[in-house]
């Protein structure tokens, strides 16, 4: 868990204080890495491999997608993080964590841009196997 730690907080270039410690003390890490790792890799399967179709194969609904994709992995990430966190502190009675919406949103824009460089990678893995949406993204 420290490893996927450190790469969602930037190698430590994004350490955000408490919100930080109770991530990691609450093991919010890993189901975050694993939405943010799954989520743009199924979807990326689904459009090269799956639907595969004439009218996806075009430049724009292929940003469209990447972009939906981030933003869904970004709000089910930080769902998962707000829901640990609070657990975390009502399990241990803490009462002033010190975390502020700043810091989530600050995590979330980590998150969004790890996720549309996911979809981007897996968008140039998949498209080999693609006969229609072979050209997409270039």
């Amino acid at each position: 868990m420290d490893i996927i730690s450190n790469i969602l907080e930037l190698f430590g270039a994004a350490y955000l204080g408490d919100f930080s410690k109770y991530m990691f003390q609450s093991g919010a890490y890993s189901p975050v890495f694993y939405t943010l790792l799954l989520l743009p890799l199924i979807v990326a399967f689904v459009y090269y491999i799956v639907l595969d179709h004439i009218l996806l194969a075009q430049l724009r609904k292929w940003m469209l997608i990447g972009a939906g994709t981030s933003a869904v992995t970004t709000i089910i990430t930080l769902i998962i993080a707000h829901q640990k966190i609070s657990g975390f502190t009502f399990s241990q009675n803490i009462l002033e964590t010190g975390v502020s919406t700043a810091d989530f949103l600050s995590f979330g824009f980590i998150v969004f841009a790890y996720s549309a460089l996911l979809f981007f990678l897996f968008s140039l893995l998949f498209k080999t196997f693609s006969s229609r949406t072979r050209n997409i993204p270039f």
